[in-house]
């Protein structure tokens, strides 16, 4: 039987689908190139450790306010930018 997700898978699937929420609200000639970007966005990090809390904390919060920015009526069309690597000598939180 499979195990129960953890307090933090549930909120990267919760955030996974109402990425795809919104996705379908866009113009049908981008959603298909934003779903990409979703799904490209998602399996970069899929193979991070789940101890590294802070870090996936981080980047739900990062999800999160990309949603909110793409959620709006005036928004059809997205794109992807590279997201900033982790320097290990930063000390901001």
């Amino acid at each position: 039987s499979a195990r129960p997700h953890s307090g933090l898978q549930k909120q990267v699937l919760a955030l996974f689908r109402e990425c795809f929420r919104i996705a379908r609200t866009k113009p049908v000639e981008s959603r298909s190139e934003i779903k990409e970007i979703i799904r490209q966005e998602f399996r970069q990090h899929q193979s991070m450790k789940k101890s590294d809390v802070e870090r996936i904390e981080y980047l739900i919060r990062r999800g999160k306010k990309q949603l909110d920015r793409i959620r709006g009526s005036n928004v059809s069309a997205v794109a992807r930018v590279a997201a900033p690597q982790r320097d290990e000598h930063d000390d901001r939180s």
